[in-house]
């Protein structure tokens, strides 16, 4: 969500900058997509996951190749890209609460990513929404910037929480070495 840096860089205008701002919009939905599919439970919602995959990538070239024709940035894309993010993650938060088989879901990094997810998007909907047309207006400028960092930071730091979590997984489950006792590997004399 480098949004932030594009929106001021896009006063050049260029077409390759668009692209690129486009095709990351495309390659962020992939990933968070993916990530869903991967830890979501096997039911009808992770079987349509690539559908709407596809569905949203078939839309968000049609909208910058034939809507927008390349002029400016895809804030139509972002909005639905934001709406459909937000859903799934509301979706798995559902699913988990449901399931009654993780009583501390907020002790896995599945948990702190779809949160992070979930601010991230909800918080910068709208903002996105309106890029498009208040994008002359400075004082919209002022408050994107801060609005989109904002959002990003607390989105950082709630990745990194995530990654702390994975990581104390990982030091559950290594191995550890036995207890070694001196009698096992002596022999007493009695």
């Amino acid at each position: 969500m480098n949004e932030g840096i594009g929106f001021y860089l896009q006063t050049l205008s260029s077409s390759y900058f668009l692209i690129l701002l486009s095709s990351f919009t495309v390659i962020e939905y992939s990933f968070i997509c993916y990530f869903i599919y991967l830890i979501l439970p096997k039911n009808n919602i992770k079987k349509l996951i690539p559908y709407i995959w596809f569905g949203f990538t078939l839309f968000a070239f049609i909208d910058f190749f034939y809507i927008n024709k390349m002029k400016s940035f895809d804030s139509f894309a972002s909005g639905i890209e934001s709406i459909i993010v937000i859903l799934l993650c509301v979706y798995y938060l559902f699913t988990q609460i449901k399931g009654s088989n993780n009583l501390m879901l907020y002790s896995t990094f599945n948990f702190w990513v779809i949160i992070a997810f979930l601010i991230l998007f909800s918080g910068t909907l709208f903002l996105y929404l309106l890029t498009d047309s208040m994008k002359k207006d400075i004082h919209f400028q002022k408050l994107y910037f801060i609005i989109n960092i904002s959002f990003n930071i607390l989105k950082n730091i709630l990745l990194s929480v995530a990654m702390c979590m994975k990581t104390n997984d990982a030091n559950k489950l290594k191995p550890s070495l036995p207890n070694l006792d001196e009698d096992a590997f002596f022999l007493k004399n009695s």
